[in-house]
């Protein structure tokens, strides 16, 4: 025969315990008339008598009461912050690079990793140095836009060909790219005929 694990509500173990400090019944009859054994009944009787002085603390309730309300109080400071760090990091995110890259600082507590990440700045642009255009560069940028208005052909082989002829040393992908590069910047100077 196999025996069922008789599980009991904490009141119902409540009123044996009392029943047995009342001395109604002994603790065998109180074991056979609830269907739980003896050393139950004595180990809920000590674990009764152990926690007896916490029903003489009123206290309890207030305290409770008072640490829901901190809670609550908490809790709603909690949701305040995460709002304005987000409305931070999105005021961050619209920063330009530069400004983005002079708040970074290197004695901060804070690593530069996590430091970029809050701010959403990629590590290899904090450490980026834009390169400065050599004189050389201007003076064939100068030239190009010269031959760009004299000759009737535009395109990059043919202006190649006359730097070559006026004695530049110049590869034909250097002056494409000078070329794209005034383009975008729309420096090249527009001719009668294009403005039609």
């Amino acid at each position: 025969m196999i025996k069922q694990k008789n599980t009991l509500s904490e009141e119902l173990k409540m009123q044996i315990v009392l029943e047995l400090f009342a001395a109604k019944d002994d603790i065998k009859k109180l074991a056979s008339k609830y269907g739980t054994s003896v050393k139950n009944i004595q180990n809920w009787k000590e674990q009764f008598l152990a926690n007896a002085h916490l029903a003489f603390a009123p206290k309890t309730a207030q305290e409770i009461k008072n640490l829901k309300k901190q809670n609550a109080k908490m809790e709603k400071l909690t949701q305040k912050l995460e709002r304005e760090i987000q409305e931070t990091a999105q005021k961050l995110k619209e920063l330009d690079i530069d400004a983005k890259r002079r708040m970074i600082d290197d004695s901060s507590e804070l690593s530069i990793a996590q430091q970029c990440k809050i701010i959403d700045l990629n590590r290899p642009s904090l450490y980026y140095k834009s390169k400065v255009t050599d004189d050389k560069d201007e003076l064939i940028k100068q030239k190009i836009c010269e031959i760009y208005v004299s000759q009737k052909s535009k395109g990059y082989r043919a202006i190649h060909k006359k730097l070559i002829e006026d004695g530049y040393k110049i590869g034909i992908n250097k002056v494409n790219k000078l070329m794209n590069l005034l383009a975008e910047q729309n420096a090249l100077p527009q001719t009668a005929k294009e403005n039609l």
